[in-house]
């Protein structure tokens, strides 16, 4: 995902946020085991979503997105999800 975020910096003009957000970033890899967990929970062309999703469960973060594909593991109460505007609106104190 950091190098996502590289090529768009680059393409953007925006490394010094990049340099800012790289310092402050953990990097977390799931196992095996954990990409294993939640993969029964995404279609087979999404492997990357599950990913994101054990990447998560290993970490205990939420996941903030709008992408359908979270619901299942979601609602089987594997990882937390939240909507975009859950996110904004618990952040910032209006929830």
């Amino acid at each position: 995902m950091m190098a996502e975020y590289r090529k768009y910096a680059e393409k953007l003009n925006a490394l010094d946020f990049y340099e800012f957000i790289r310092r402050r970033v953990t990097i977390v890899n799931p196992s095996r085991e954990e990409v294993l967990r939640v993969l029964p929970y995404f279609p087979e062309t999404q492997l990357a979503d599950a990913v994101h999703a054990a990447t998560c469960l290993k970490s205990g973060a939420i996941l903030v997105t709008n992408d359908r594909h979270f619901e299942k593991v979601s609602r089987a109460g594997i990882i937390e999800v939240w909507s975009i505007s859950r996110a904004i609106k618990t952040l910032l104190g209006g929830d």
